[in-house]
């Protein structure tokens, strides 16, 4: 029986910059990392872009092909892991073969959500998650059809906008009553919709799909809840996704709302990490662990998964939910809390012709931000965001178009130039950047 060392059971993010953090710690013991797909390690919120053509093939990989080889990574692509067994420290793929581990990693990412519509069993769909899903599109739209989108949030969205750039006719649909709305508030909301409508995509908000009826192949009608009837050649549910928890609650590991971790990515299993989009940790507005799947936390989480394992421990410092995205030539960046309920914060809005602004503050500290337009100095209300810096002289400036590390309170200025002196990073800065 095969054994490792450390044996990682996921191939993206978590997974890649948890190897990196191991060799640079350990240079001699085995690893195993087991990958459902068969592709090496790519950047899948790229898949859109890829897409509509705006990169090619090349500019999908996360590294280089020699990689695996140059950090002495047994990559096994295409095994999945059916299970693990805490107690004999093994692992089973679907091939039935078993291997030992010393210390394992669960980085198994999310999984779509599908919700249960009569008559979807029917319709072949997409899902839009993975580099499979995009080469399937591209083959579905080499020439003109009518695309379908059910969901309208950061996946569906960006479904809408590559279908659009192969020129699809295009209709998104979401029950609740804007685009993007767990992103974004009602007023950045609207902007994007602005630019989507303009570049002809259909938008029907507050409607949700009831029925769905197939016509061969990807070919069907969709009936609405409002009874109107839809007829597409393409059909791509982007409803949402869940965490894959699965092996770790058959290993008997707490899963509350994701795979429990302590502050060194550890789960009560004994040698047992998690990290990635299935895992609930630490997020700094919140207080509390949550789930936040984004890359750059993903990167992170793995990255301190990694050093712990190797034999340090060192505290993941958390992050907060943060989405950089682009739709036709629209930027919008939202950081932390952007919904506010109405009860304890307070919140400066700006508009103008260069875009629209907005903080969100509690106490004396920001807790929320977003950016639509011009976004050249986001970067620095995120960092402060992370800080969790008291902006109490400050915040009246916050919006400023002059805003700028000056004035960052003394305290976080001090500890900022302490720290390049020492050749070292800032905490929180750069941490909600995506690879």
């Amino acid at each position: 029986m095969q054994r490792y060392d450390y044996a990682i059971v996921g191939n993206s993010a978590a997974a890649v910059n948890a190897v990196e953090s191991i060799r640079e710690r350990d240079g001699d013991g085995s690893i195993g990392l087991f990958g459902e797909e068969k592709h090496r390690c790519y950047s899948r919120p790229l898949i859109s872009y890829l897409v509509a053509g705006e990169i090619g093939t090349k500019g999908m990989y996360y590294r280089p092909s020699n990689w695996y080889r140059k950090m002495s990574v047994e990559f096994r692509p295409g095994e999945r892991v059916t299970s693990i067994s805490a107690a004999r420290k093994t692992v089973t793929t679907g091939s039935g073969e078993k291997a030992k581990w010393g210390k394992m990693l669960l980085a198994t990412g999310f999984t779509p959500f599908t919700p249960p519509i009569d008559g979807l069993e029917e319709v072949e769909y997409i899902t839009f998650v993975s580099w499979d899903d995009a080469r399937r599109m591209l083959s579905l739209t080499a020439k003109p059809v009518r695309a379908l989108v059910v969901g309208a949030g950061l996946i569906g969205m960006k479904a809408a906008e590559a279908l659009r750039a192969r020129g699809a006719a295009v209709t998104v649909v979401e029950k609740l009553d804007r685009v993007l709305p767990l992103a974004l508030d009602a007023r950045a909301s609207g902007l994007v919709a602005e630019r989507c409508q303009a570049a002809q995509i259909d938008i029907l908000t507050g409607t949700g799909v009831s029925r769905l009826s197939g016509r061969g192949g990807h070919k069907g009608a969709a009936v609405l809840e409002d009874g109107a009837e839809l007829d597409f050649d393409l059909l791509v549910m982007a409803v949402g996704v869940r965490p894959r928890t699965e092996l770790a609650e058959a290993a008997d590991l707490p899963c509350e709302g994701g795979i429990r971790v302590d502050e060194h990515q550890r789960t009560p299993g004994r040698d047992i990490y998690a990290a990635g989009d299935a895992v609930s940790a630490m997020d700094v507005v919140l207080g509390k662990p949550s789930i936040n799947a984004l890359w750059p936390v993903a990167a992170l989480q793995g990255k301190y998964a990694g050093m712990n394992m190797a034999g340090e421990e060192a505290p993941y410092p958390g992050c907060n939910s943060m989405n950089a995205v682009e739709f036709f030539g629209l930027p919008v960046l939202s950081a932390g809390i952007v919904n506010p309920p109405e009860d304890g914060y307070q919140v400066i809005m700006r508009q103008d012709e260069g875009g629209y602004r907005k903080v969100v503050l509690r106490g004396d500290v920001l807790v929320g931000m977003l950016v639509a337009g011009r976004i050249e100095r986001a970067g620095i209300l995120t960092s402060l965001i992370q800080e969790r810096a008291n902006v109490r002289r400050v915040k009246n400036s916050l919006l400023d178009e002059g805003f700028g590390h000056i004035h960052l309170p003394r305290a976080v200025r001090k500890a900022r130039i302490e720290y390049a002196a020492a050749g070292l990073e800032a905490p929180g800065a750069g941490k909600g950047r995506g690879g």
